[in-house]
C-alpha cells in the first residue's frame, strides 16, 4: 500500500471516529474568582495572555475551571472583575483519548479560542463528603468522577 493511500485511510479513520461524537454547546453562569495577567504586551500596558479562574455557580460540589485567553480575549474581558457572575457558552468536545472534555468558548460577550493542547486551561472538579466513624467526623473523601446530580444540573461535565 502506497504512502498516499495509507494517509487517506488514516484520515478517513479520524473522520469516522469523530462522527459518532458530535460537539455540543451549553449555556451556564460562572462566578469569576481569580483574574491574573500571565504575560504583558511589549509596551507593558495590556495583557497579552490572561488567566481567569471561575466557579460553576449552578453546579453542586466544588466545580472550578481555569481558562487562558489571548490578547483579544484579555482586552474584551477587562470589563469583568472578581466576584462577577458572567454567562458562558460551554463546548462539550469528544477527546481522542476516548471520553468527553469541556471548555469555555465564550465568557460574557468575549469569544475565546479553545486550544486543546495549550497549557494553562484546566478544570478542577470534585465532590467531597464527610467521613464519619462511630458518629464522629474523622475526615473527608473527594471524588473527581462526575456523579448523577452533577451531570443532571451541569451536563457538560459528563465524560461518556
Amino acid at each position: 500500500m502506497g504512502a498516499a493511500v495509507k494517509r487517506a485511510v488514516a484520515a478517513l479513520g479520524l473522520v469516522l471516529l469523530g462522527c459518532g461524537h458530535p460537539d455540543q454547546r451549553y449555556e451556564s453562569v460562572v462566578q469569576i474568582v481569580r483574574k491574573q495577567t500571565v504575560e504583558l504586551t511589549d509596551d507593558r500596558k495590556a495583557a497579552n495572555v490572561l488567566d481567569m479562574e471561575v466557579e460553576w455557580d449552578p453546579c453542586p460540589g466544588d466545580q472550578f475551571q481555569v481558562i487562558r485567553g489571548d490578547k483579544a480575549f484579555a482586552a474584551c474581558a477587562e470589563k469583568y472583575g472578581v466576584g462577577d457572575l458572567v454567562p458562558v457558552v460551554v463546548r462539550h468536545i469528544w477527546d481522542a483519548r476516548g471520553y468527553y472534555v469541556w471548555d469555555i468558548e465564550r465568557l460574557g460577550d468575549c469569544p475565546r479560542a479553545i486550544e486543546r493542547e495549550a497549557p494553562g486551561s484546566y478544570e478542577k472538579s470534585q465532590e467531597c463528603k464527610d467521613v464519619v466513624h462511630h458518629g464522629h467526623k474523622v475526615g473527608f473523601a473527594c471524588s473527581r468522577k462526575p456523579f448523577r446530580d452533577l451531570v443532571k444540573r451541569c451536563p457538560w461535565t459528563a465524560r461518556d
